[in-house]
């Protein structure tokens, strides 16, 4: 249980750095883009995440095997899954379309 809890906190804290990289790599009108293209219909948003889900853990898990490291799976994995959430959060609008950018 110790060891699910170090996972999950260093997960959170990678999702809230690929954020704040995404968000400052990236500028307001390319993440928009970004943004409208990828979340354009939901069905077609859940359908990507998991497929790009499954891949990446495809990915990984034959690399780790090739190397022997299998045993990290569940560390690894989640993390690079973690900075693909926080890019998919980095492309979200903050600001409607009446605010004001001051």
């Amino acid at each position: 249980m110790k060891n699910f809890l170090i996972s999950a906190g260093v997960d959170i804290v990678l999702i809230f750095i690929a954020y704040y990289l995404f968000k400052n790599i990236l500028n307001g009108p390319i993440r928009h883009k970004i943004y409208e293209k990828i979340f354009s219909s939901m069905a077609k948003f859940i359908i990507y995440v998991f497929l790009i889900t499954i891949g990446i853990n495809a990915i990984i898990a034959f690399s780790l095997y090739r190397t022997s490291y299998i045993a990290y799976i569940n560390i690894i994995a989640p993390a690079v899954v973690s900075i693909l959430v926080g890019f998919l959060m980095s492309t979200v609008p903050t600001r409607g379309t009446g605010d004001s950018s001051v």
